[in-house]
């Protein structure tokens, strides 16, 4: 899977067979995907093309393949993807912090929006292998789960078979 950053706050999950939109926002060039997720409720869906269904409440869907699960929180929507055989958690850092641990699953790959300050016992609890985090506080997040990374890129590539042993966290900006 592709995680790419788009302006400050849309991330672009592109799989083998589907591309997400994560909070499309004004200042962006358009791209494509089938599905378009929201946890935020600003958002401009005439930046993406060719999209089928926007997510903005929580359910079950299923898009060329990916399974999304939708949980409501206190903070928003918290997103639950099931694809290429890896679990992967997406969610506002200000959503996880109003979600007890014990109503989430273990997740080989989560995705946060560092949008407040993160609450790295929530996240730990995932037992996640990579952590992608971007948004504003990204580098305060990176601190808090015990990261030196400093890099920051605005794409990078996982895949299920080459997901490092020990938590790793990557940047996006």
């Amino acid at each position: 899977m592709d995680f790419q950053i788009l302006g400050d706050d849309t991330l672009r999950i592109k799989g083998k067979k589907v591309n997400l939109a994560i909070d499309p926002k004004e200042k962006i060039t358009k791209f494509d995907a089938e599905a378009i997720l929201l946890t935020d409720k600003v958002f401009d869906a005439s930046r993406v093309n060719d999209y089928r269904v926007i997510v903005e409440g929580p359910g079950e869907y299923e898009v060329s393949g990916i399974k999304i699960t939708a949980i409501k929180s206190d903070g928003g929507l918290i997103y639950e993807l099931v694809s290429e055989g890896a679990n992967i958690l997406v969610a506002r850092a200000s959503a996880l912090e109003k979600t007890p641990a014990d109503k989430l699953d273990d997740y080989k790959i989560v995705v946060v929006n560092a949008d407040s300050e993160l609450n790295q016992t929530v996240i730990t609890a995932m037992e996640p292998r990579v952590v992608v985090l971007y948004g504003k506080m990204k580098n305060e997040g990176a601190k808090k789960l015990g990261s030196t990374t400093t890099t920051v890129s605005s794409k990078f590539s996982l895949s299920e078979d080459k997901l490092p042993e020990e938590l790793e966290v990557m940047l996006l900006g």
